[in-house]
């Protein structure tokens, strides 16, 4: 069985979930601090996925309302391509177009104000967490060829 994660790259915190390997749970993990050096930030990322066993990631790519991709997304591309390089794992995009807005709704409906889940890095994890539940839900297809990483951006 594959164990596939998520990764919800920002500019200040990166939000992380895994699937168990048969694909009926998610939970995430410890949110990554970015920093000013993307590289380092990605060998966090790989540390932290190559401790849950996770064998392929899925990248979001925050696209623009229209569908083309936005800065966000050539920037979550490049992260990628430092995550590939210091990982090896397998690594495809996929939309995530919404993730937030659902994260920000789940935490609002624990009770948490949203000014901390900013803050502690909950709303990153939770964004990863909505990614990953919606990619399962939609019966796990991997992104195509075009839309996995190559190294190459």
């Amino acid at each position: 069985m594959r164990r596939t994660a998520a990764v919800d790259y920002g500019r200040r915190r990166i939000g992380l979930a895994v699937a168990d390997p048969l694909g009926i749970t998610v939970r995430g993990l410890e949110t990554v601090e970015r920093g000013p050096d993307l590289a380092a930030a990605a060998r966090r990322v790989a540390e932290a996925l190559a401790a849950e066993g996770a064998d392929r990631v899925l990248v979001g790519l925050p696209l623009h309302a229209s569908g083309d991709e936005s800065e966000m997304s050539a920037e979550a591309r490049r992260f990628a391509v430092e995550l590939a390089s210091a990982s090896g794992l397998e690594i495809g995009f996929l939309d995530e177009t919404l993730t937030t807005w659902e994260a920000e709704e789940a935490i609002k409906a624990r009770g948490i104000r949203l000014r901390e889940a900013k803050k502690s890095g909950l709303l990153d994890r939770e964004a990863a967490i909505a990614m990953l539940r919606g990619w399962l839900r939609d019966g796990e297809k991997w992104p195509s060829e075009e839309d996995s990483c190559d190294e190459e951006v």
